[in-house]
């Protein structure tokens, strides 16, 4: 015979789970009434400002997408509406950021599709710790196939001078920085591209004004800003946002699709996106700020 405090307890746990439920359906749908539109939940704007970034790059913007994970329950007519909705914002370069398939057979589809990308500077990508399961070769000559340029531990300049920097996923071929580091140009506006964002924790950032990363899905299923399940070594500090290190910018991206197995391919708080990244010169205010402070360290910061 079930005592009151059983049943208090089962009438509980029901709650909870019925507040679970809804939160998911809520969630879900306001998140398909944007995916519709725009292939992802969100565009998130991010303004980046780079101390002696000349007029010549002032207000660049860099459309940045990365996880599409194509087939994944990502499907061509969601891929089509992607990619309209990259077009449309008027990018001066784009930057696919790499696990860009479910397997090796979405190859091909998926550069018949990326071919459709426009940008006045080119269309860049990166390969991710998928792409390598699916085909490191395969994945790289077909995207170029279609011009799109692979940055396989190289660079490329834009017309605008901006240097656009691409490693390989670092848990799969650790870049060679020594070498790479012979041909970055200490005195030019360089952003990298790295598909996982703990290269900011292992290597050396100096080089670089701005970090572009994918790969944590922003947790992909998160409670309170909290993701049980998260593919960094660092836990949750690139689950999303923008991460200061070694007084880098490090901006990571939730990315368009989903990761994991049949149960797990949703998302719960972490909504799909792509982003819309600006350049603009740091403000006289903050290189005063930071003259005063040259010799604190300047603080870590983690903000969205």
């Amino acid at each position: 015979m079930l005592s009151f405090k059983n049943i208090e307890q089962n009438r509980q746990i029901h709650l909870l789970y019925s507040v679970l439920i809804s939160l998911f359906v809520i969630v879900s749908n306001i998140s398909c009434t944007s995916v519709a539109k725009q292939g992802v939940s969100n565009i998130r704007s991010v303004t980046i400002e780079i101390p002696d970034l000349p007029e010549s790059l002032n207000g660049y913007r860099i459309a940045f997408v990365a996880d599409i994970h194509f087939e994944n329950r990502f499907s061509s007519q969601r891929f089509e509406t992607l990619i309209r909705a990259i077009n449309a914002q008027g990018a001066d370069c784009i930057i696919l950021g790499g696990d860009h398939t479910l397997g090796t057979a979405q190859i091909a589809p998926f550069a018949r599709h990326v071919a459709a990308l426009t940008a006045p500077d080119g269309v860049y990508a990166v390969i991710g710790n998928h792409d390598f399961y699916n085909g490191r070769a395969e994945s790289i000559r077909t995207l170029r196939t279609v011009g799109i340029v692979v940055l396989d531990e190289t660079l490329v300049i834009t017309p605008r001078g901006l240097v656009i920097a691409g490693i390989n996923d670092l848990r799969d071929i650790y870049p060679v920085m020594s070498r790479f580091n012979d041909i970055l140009d200490p005195e030019a506006i360089t952003v990298l591209a790295s598909h996982n964002p703990d290269f900011a924790e292992e290597g050396d950032l100096s080089r670089f004004d701005l970090v572009l990363s994918g790969h944590t899905h922003g947790g992909q299923i998160t409670f309170f800003g909290y993701a049980p399940i998260i593919p960094s070594l660092y836990g949750q500090k690139y689950r999303t946002g923008t991460v200061f290190v070694q007084e880098t910018p490090v901006v990571i991206s939730n990315g368009a699709g989903y990761g994991g197995n049949k149960p797990l391919r949703f998302r719960l708080f972490a909504p799909s996106d792509f982003l819309l990244v600006t350049l603009r010169p740091q403000s006289p205010a903050l290189d005063r700020e930071q003259e005063n402070t040259a010799k604190e360290p300047l603080p870590r910061e983690v903000g969205r």
